[in-house]
């Protein structure tokens, strides 16, 4: 596995990079933080979700200012009505702009989006939720994945693996993937209707489950992607994590379980360039 994500700096705007995905030169890309921009508590300061109560100028504000950071137009973000689901979309010249300044105009029922369409910027919002960033450097395919629980053992990451494959061909050992600042093991209890769900799926389910002494569960959900990911072809030295728990991380980053529900959101953002940077 690489060296997880870093650290930088668009002024007052923070995000942080795949280093793999930046050595390529092909893609601008980055996973926002709370800092920059604008917003009041409990959305302080760059909640990029139109769809969490936040004022909808606020966060057009904000995503012009990452839009600003990444060198890519508003005017070509596509986004999608996420429901923790596993539909991963295709999108095309046709979908620029799909809910960037208003949420119903976002792709409905989806939650992944995948495109080889230069400059077209995919985006994707998370509050604890895994982002998972996906990149094809053979074929020049990108995706931006949202996986929730629901969506982790449902295997929304091989779902997306396996459209790029199908679509355009790529192959998922030249896959370049980043799994994102997500709720970690260490703050992450469930119940046994969800690790159920991982008990009855996948072979290898004691790897990201613990019990915790009150009856309930400790869930890894960043290693359960990573298992999930491998078992559809994605080699494990093609793959960085970030070692970063929102819950633990709330100065930086929203998280809604640490916020008990009422938070902004990241945005996961990924974008094909015209021509790769030198």
């Amino acid at each position: 596995m690489g060296e997880g994500f870093i650290r930088k700096d668009y002024g007052n705007i923070v995000m942080l990079e795949i280093p793999s995905f930046t050595r390529t030169g092909l893609v601008s890309h980055g996973f926002s933080t709370r800092f920059g921009g604008a917003g009041k508590k409990p959305f302080d300061t760059l909640n990029l979700a139109h769809h969490v109560g936040d004022d909808t100028e606020t966060v057009i504000h904000n995503r012009r200012l990452i839009c600003q950071a990444l060198s890519a137009d508003m005017s070509q973000m596509v986004t999608a009505q996420q429901v923790h689901g596993v539909n991963v979309r295709v999108a095309g010249p046709e979908h620029a702009g799909s809910g960037a300044c208003c949420y119903d105009t976002a792709l409905p029922d989806t939650d992944g989006l995948i495109t080889n369409v230069p400059g077209l910027l995919l985006a994707t919002f998370y509050a604890d939720c895994v982002p998972l960033f996906l990149l094809d450097p053979v074929k020049r395919v990108i995706a931006s994945v949202h996986a929730g629980w629901k969506g982790t053992v449902s295997g929304i990451g091989a779902a997306a693996v396996q459209k790029m494959s199908r679509v355009f061909g790529s192959r998922p050992e030249n896959c370049l993937v980043g799994i994102g600042p997500s709720i970690g093991m260490c703050c992450y209890e469930v119940d046994e209707n969800v690790t159920g769900r991982f008990r009855q799926q996948y072979a290898w389910w004691e790897e990201v489950v613990t019990p915790c002494p009150n009856g309930k569960f400790k869930l890894d959900l960043p290693r359960a992607n990573r298992n999930i990911l491998a078992e559809a072809g994605i080699s494990p030295d093609n793959v960085e994590i970030s070692q970063i728990c929102t819950s633990c991380n709330q100065d930086m980053l929203f998280s809604y379980r640490g916020s008990q529900g009422v938070t902004g959101r990241m945005g996961a953002f990924i974008m094909l360039r015209a021509k790769p940077a030198p």
